[in-house]
Formats: structure tokens, sequence, C-alpha cells
């Protein structure tokens, strides 16, 4: 049974009491995908609203992605469950792996083979045979998707690989821990790009959706590559925040 909309007792606004009610009936296909939420006025004779309020509330369901609001054509439901914008921030290596470990990495495929140049064209030819992972990386304790990631492992480390299945923890700190290295640099580059096609499944988008492409590569004390790879996001569902601080109280911005 329908949780009714509180009157004293839940002292949350009525039009975020009006959005949970209408997500729990979309998520429970009351209202399938597709079809067509009743209009305003019947929402505000059910609830005992403001047409304001349902209008908040309706706001609400379309910022979730659950519903598309059209005048004159009413709300049509869209999905089933709210999207989810993942925003990632990082200003250290020490951050980084916190974003690792607050998240799960699925492996769907572990290779060896030389890199792809289109795929990696920063990392050059003289890496050679690499281990060459493929791999969903989700929140930690839902199926969301945050990105599909392509990972290259130097050959001199290829040994992780059967660490790699157990899902958590930063592939880099692995590395540094087993093999007494220390990854002394990170190069980061961002583009939006059209969504691959390996990678349009796994994330639940289409050929015709953009991918925020982050890549990353990792060089020890000399310079060589370690351990580079490619994530692709979802664009509608991923933001980037640096915060950046001098070094010194006259010093540049680092």
């Amino acid at each position: 049974m329908d949780k009714q909309i509180s009157s004293g007792v839940d002292d949350r606004p009525q039009y975020v009491q009006i959005r949970d009610l209408m997500r729990d009936r979309i998520a429970k296909g009351q209202y399938p995908v597709g079809s067509f939420l009743p209009t305003e006025s019947e929402l505000c004779a059910e609830f005992t609203s403001s047409r304001h309020t349902v209008r908040e509330a309706l706001r609400l369901l379309t910022e979730a992605g659950l519903i598309q609001r059209r005048q004159g054509s009413g709300s049509r439901v869209m999905a089933a469950t709210p999207h989810q914008n993942y925003v990632h921030a990082m200003r250290s290596l020490d951050q980084l792996f916190q974003y690792a470990s607050d998240t799960r990495f699925l492996v769907s495929e572990m290779t060896t083979g030389k890199p792809e140049p289109t795929v990696f064209p920063e990392v050059g030819d003289d890496v050679g045979e690499c281990l060459i992972v493929r791999a969903l990386r989700l929140e930690r304790d839902e199926d969301i998707p945050i990105c599909d990631s392509i990972v290259l492992v130097n050959a001199a480390f290829a040994g992780i690989a059967d660490e790699l299945e157990h899902g958590t923890g930063a592939i880099y700190r692995r590395i540094e821990e087993r093999f007494g290295v220390e990854v002394a640099q990170v190069v980061q580059d961002i583009s939006v790009c059209p969504m691959p096609a390996g990678s349009a499944k796994p994330l639940g988008k289409t050929l015709q959706d953009v991918a925020v492409c982050v890549r990353r590569r990792y060089l020890g004390p000399d310079g060589a590559v370690m351990l580079a790879s490619v994530n692709y996001h979802p664009a509608d569902r991923f933001a980037y925040t640096m915060d950046l601080r001098r070094e010194g109280p006259k010093g540049a911005w680092s």
C-alpha cells in the first residue's frame, strides 16, 4: 500500500513527500516507463496540494531523470530509477586512492599484448607487451556504473593480475606495495568524445551519447609508464572538481 502524505508527522516539505511517493510508484511499475503521470490537476486533488507544490515535486522527478515534462503533453515516465551524477574531486594521490577504495572494479577481460595506438596514443611504442585489463567501475554498494575502463599495466608489474579479481582498491597502490616501487607522478587528461561502442552497453548508453574520457598515466621516478588508464564516463552523470592551493605564501598555484 502506498504511504500517504503526512500532515504534521513528517516535517519534510510537502513537495518532497509527493516526490518520494511518486518515485516509489514509478519504481514499483505503477507508472511504467513510457506511460504518463496523472495531470497536475489530478495530483493537486489527490494530495490536497497547490499547483505550485505539485510542480516542485515534478521538477525534482525531472531532475532525477525519471520523467520528462512537455507543455501540453503532460509528464512522461522516462526511467524506473533515478540517474546518478558522479562527482569526482581530487587534488592528491591519496584522494585518488580513496576514490578507488570507495568504488568497485569489476573485471570483464584480461589479456596480454601491445597497447592499441588509438586507445593509448600517449604511451608510445617503447612499452612493449603489457597486461591489458577491461573493467567496469561501479558505486561501492550499488550496481550503478561510474565508468568503463581500459587499464594498461607495464609488463614488469603484470604479476598483479591475480589480485585484480578482488575488485577493490587502487591498482597503482597494489603495484607499489607488491613490488616496492613508488609512483612519482600522475598525468591526467580530460576530454569529451563520442561514446565508444564497447562502453555504451555496460554504461546503459547508446552510440549517440557523449562520454567524458579521463586518461591517466602513472609514472615512476625514471619517468617510465608504470600504469595507464582510459576511463569513459557518461557525460550526463559526471562532474570533476579540483582544489588548487598555493605551494607557499607567494608561490605559484599547485
